[in-house]
């Protein structure tokens, strides 16, 4: 029975991993779909180091791509005590696969302007960015770069993270300005960058819903039992109710992110239970 239990916990975590590889994949395409779309044709720097690689871009005579992969090793060799070795292969798997995803795209499209409005453009490559940097977390992976630099500088220097990395961005925005002498484009590129930051504002709000679930088990008693015993799940459960006649169990979580640590701890206890999640207000 404990081999059964032990060989379906060990295709959960794998199929867990494959989902979170998939995951950063699919990240690093959506990211690159943004930029060599919507936002290099137009020559926008919206910070970050595939930013500062559009303006290196216009200097060396090297791919965007390579350029970008260039500057993220060193920064990411620089972040692996900080990131932990897990999100460190992750985040090199991300920043490969975007850097090539960005010059094979940019290489099929000929970098043609797809929307002739820059405006739009801009807000476009915004969502596409925000969208991929969303997805990319969700895999357990950073999107590097200025991320890890500003994990590290949040401990050296008294500055919030979030004001790090505006900082970067307005550092890498006003070399584009030198560099392509537009000072129009400074507007679009902060356009392109609060976009970016609603969107995942967006996802990160839906994340932090507070989830109603059911779980259908014939071993209520126990699950009950492991959720109070095991104090991180316990703290993330706002509610249980058991009325120890169904097979039943009705609890709500702090949100959804934290709903993943309560669906472990059940399928551990019982690998036949079915899980159904709602929303809460």
């Amino acid at each position: 029975m404990k081999t059964t239990i032990t060989q379906k916990m060990d295709k959960q975590e794998l199929f867990k991993d494959i989902k979170s590889y998939a995951s950063i994949i699919a990240g690093a395409l959506v990211l690159s779909s943004g930029y060599s779309l919507f936002i290099v044709p137009h020559k926008l720097v919206p910070g970050g180091v595939f930013g500062l690689s559009i303006v290196a871009f216009e200097m060396v005579d090297l791919s965007i791509g390579t350029l970008a992969l260039l500057i993220n090793i060193p920064l990411l060799i620089w972040g692996t005590k900080e990131l932990g070795k897990k999100t460190v292969i992750k985040t090199a798997l991300f920043m490969v696969a975007s850097s090539f995803f960005i010059d094979a795209i940019a290489v099929q499209t000929g970098k043609a302007i797809v929307i002739d409005d820059i405006l739009v453009s801009g807000i476009f490559g915004g969502l596409l960015v925000g969208t991929s940097i969303v997805i990319v977390k969700m895999g357990g992976a950073t999107t590097g770069g200025s991320d890890i630099v500003a994990r590290i500088l949040t401990k050296k220097t008294k500055l919030q993270f979030s004001q790090l990395l505006l900082i970067m961005d307005a550092i890498v925005i006003v070399l584009g300005i030198i560099t392509f002498k537009d000072y129009t484009m400074a507007a679009y590129c902060l356009i392109t960058i609060v976009t970016t930051s609603k969107t995942i504002g967006h996802y990160a709000k839906k994340n932090e819903q507070k989830k109603t679930v059911l779980i259908f088990s014939n071993s209520n008693a126990e699950i009950e039992l492991a959720i109070a015993k095991d104090e991180k799940v316990k703290e993330d459960v706002l509610k249980l109710i058991n009325n120890g006649t169904d097979d039943k169990i009705v609890l709500v979580t702090k949100s959804a992110k934290r709903l993943k640590a309560v669906e472990k701890l059940v399928y551990k206890t019982d690998p036949q239970a079915h899980f159904l999640t709602l929303e809460s207000a």
